[in-house]
């Protein structure tokens, strides 16, 4: 079900992108080249016009002109994936990353760039309506804090990716002057804010628990529920379990949201995009309206991802296109795997044809995101014709999460038990497995392959007390060769100082003595 409203911003998006300064550094702006900002962001039109602007960092994460970089590319650095590509200098900072070797000339970009950019955006928003609470109200009287609800999850979502990724980062509520200078907190501080502020927009209760079908893409409630999840359960909050389960309970109990029962493979199928599983995806299209491309990165269209992820000569019998052979998988983890396990064939693509083998090979690919022969009249360029959405949360994590923090909270195991089978049964299991730590950490393993979720949640279990399955247990050295060419995989082992990644010298120059970097990765 592809949806365009949230995409339908074209040139106007790309502008205000612009507007907004989004260059090297999140603390440049450019002024406004027409009528005063301030004057022009004074109605619901216009505001929504800015609203809208916001989600087009969220599309540039793949590929901002300085790296490929999408959300679910972490994984590059947990035991799933490999960076492939056609050596170590190809994709030279995910080779650099997945050995925990990054540099403050050589970090990711990206996820920096992009969520100070979305964040920028959203406190520009806010203050447009501070600004014009009264005239909006008369417009329509729900308006302020739905818009302004909506404004600050997003903003959470951006917190979000930077805060896991940098840890000590700035935090600023507010619209940025020319000369501002954010201050940088510690990465709990950073915490404390991001969560707190979800709490007090989640307690006005201004938006809908699921976006209508003329707003799927837009931030909901059940996103903003999703986000406080994810934070309490990477910080191991413990204080905040209950409150958290509770959110998690709230959207099992309720009708909104179920697991898509027309299978594994139809959930990321196009046809299954904002589906009943859906609950957050960050949108691509093609068709006539694809203007996204090279030169024109935040305009409408589609995404770099799956021309990365295809192997290199591709498969036409399955409509592979050529790629590029990067984020693959490794042969371990397709093992992992029962035969009859609907999601292995999905997740993992094993070319039944003839391809060129690239670097770190195993013959297995990130199936999720694949790019397939583009649709007639793609438009675009020919390396972001891809239309996947990018599924960030959806309803699985919310019953995994569910049994997750029922076992932490000392709730029912009947319960979390349940959880995990309807997850597993979905797929095709018919066998039920007990609710550990461990036994979920691996169902999420098998059930968010190459989505962005097990590097995150290797790390987190670092100092959680019977698991064996975390960061420092199992993201060590390829003492071996990972396959018959001598090439290898992972030469570093993981340690807790490399929870952090470096901050780019260039914002720490640009910030002038305003931002420290993050000096225990280099330990």
């Amino acid at each position: 079900m592809k949806k365009t409203n949230i995409l339908a911003i074209g040139v106007l998006a790309g502008a205000l992108v612009i507007l907004s300064g989004c260059k090297d550094s999140f603390l440049e702006q450019e002024p406004p080249k027409s009528a005063p900002v301030e004057e022009y962001f004074s109605t619901i039109e216009h505001i929504d016009e800015a609203m809208n602007a916001a989600y087009v960092p969220a599309r540039m994460y793949d590929y901002d002109g300085n790296n490929f970089a999408a959300l679910n590319w972490i994984d590059m650095l947990g035991d799933d994936m490999l960076v492939g590509a056609a050596g170590p200098s190809d994709q030279e900072v995910w080779h650099n990353a997945s050995d925990y070797r990054l540099t403050a000339d050589l970090t990711i970009t990206n996820y920096w760039d992009e969520s100070y950019a979305g964040i920028r955006m959203c406190n520009e928003v806010i203050d447009y309506i501070e600004n014009n609470k009264e005239a909006l109200a008369a417009e329509s009287a729900n308006y302020v804090d739905e818009k302004e609800s909506e404004a600050r999850v997003l903003r959470a979502f951006y917190y979000s990716v930077v805060w896991k990724n940098f840890g000590n980062i700035p935090y600023f509520t507010q619209k940025l002057n020319a000369e501002d200078k954010p201050e940088q907190v510690t990465a709990d501080e950073a915490y404390q804010a991001i969560i707190t502020d979800l709490e007090d927009v989640i307690a006005l209760n201004a938006l809908p628990i699921k976006q209508d079908e003329d707003n799927l893409g837009r931030a909901s409630k059940a996103l903003a529920y999703m986000i406080y999840a994810d934070l309490v359960l990477y910080q191991n909050d413990e204080a905040r379990f209950s409150k958290a389960l509770s959110f998690m309970t709230e959207l099992i109990n309720g009708a909104d949201y179920d697991l898509d029962l027309a299978g594994y493979a139809h959930l990321f199928s196009s046809d299954g995009e904002w589906g009943p599983e859906s609950i957050f995806e960050i949108n691509y299209t093609d068709g006539s309206a694809c203007v996204r491309g090279y030169d024109n990165l935040s305009g409408i269209g589609g995404s770099f991802q799956g021309k990365c992820l295809a192997p290199e000569g591709g498969d036409a019998a399955a409509s592979v296109i050529d790629g590029w052979g990067t984020f693959i998988v490794r042969k371990t983890t397709y093992d992992q795997y029962s035969p009859n396990d609907e999601r292995r064939d999905v997740s993992c693509f094993v070319p039944s044809g003839n391809y060129t083998a690239r670097y770190q090979d195993q013959g297995v690919f990130c199936g999720k995101y694949i790019a397939r022969t583009p649709a007639e009249g793609t438009g675009g360029a020919d390396h972001c014709q891809s239309n996947q959405n990018l599924r960030v949360y959806r309803y699985a994590e919310t019953l995994l999460n569910a049994a997750e923090l029922l076992v932490r909270t000392g709730g029912s195991a009947a319960t979390a038990k349940n959880y995990i089978t309807q997850v597993r049964q979905r797929a095709g299991l018919v066998s039920e497995v007990e609710p550990t730590l461990d036994n979920i950490l691996q169902e999420r393993r098998l059930e968010f392959l190459g989505e962005g979720k097990r590097y995150y949640d290797l790390v987190r279990m670092e100092g959680v007390s019977g698991v064996t399955t975390k960061a420092s247990t199992v993201l060590k050295i390829d003492t071996e060769a990972i396959n018959g060419k001598g090439e290898r995989g992972r030469q570093a082992n993981w340690s807790a100082n490399k929870k952090y990644l470096p901050i780019s010298s260039k914002e720490i120059s640009a910030a002038e003595g305003a931002l420290r970097q993050n000096d225990a990765y280099f330990n």
